[in-house]
């Protein structure tokens, strides 16, 4: 299979998550994923998202979520970018279940659906969430 992509650009606005979400399961049968590996990259993305609506954009400016979702054989990778505030350095920590914190679960729900998280949020601005999901591979 050679590699298929989508790419979305959407307000930070919450009204807009379901449109990664929708552009997933559009995928899904193209990607030949199954109902579990559907559901996991459902939630990783609608927490993904979620987190630049949430934290992107404090001052109410506005600005965009970018998604972009690449099937390749054996795997979808999904990546949610902003153009935002950023993470400070310290935020971006190893995931420790014992230290869960309402606040800040959004990364360790999608670090526990999927196979390989990456997470950039270079001192320019903005985030980079990527994840990948193997088809066919057992949960995490």
């Amino acid at each position: 299979m050679s590699e298929r992509v989508v790419e979305l650009a959407f307000p930070a606005h919450a009204r807009y998550l379901v449109l990664a979400r929708l552009s997933l399961a559009g995928v899904a049968s193209v990607a030949q994923l199954g109902p579990e590996e559907l559901a996991d990259l459902k939630l990783a993305v609608t927490e993904a998202c979620a987190n630049v609506v949430r934290h992107a954009y404090p001052d109410g400016g506005g600005g965009d979520v970018r998604v972009r979702i690449v099937v390749e054989a054996g795997a979808v990778t999904v990546e949610v970018r902003d153009s935002g505030c950023g993470m400070p350095p310290g935020r971006i920590e190893p995931w420790d279940p014992s230290a869960l914190h309402e606040q800040g679960m959004g990364l360790s729900i999608v670090r526990s659906v999927v196979d390989d998280l990456e997470i950039d949020s270079p001192a320019t601005g903005g985030t980079l969430v990527r994840f990948t999901k193997r088809v066919g591979a057992p949960a995490p």
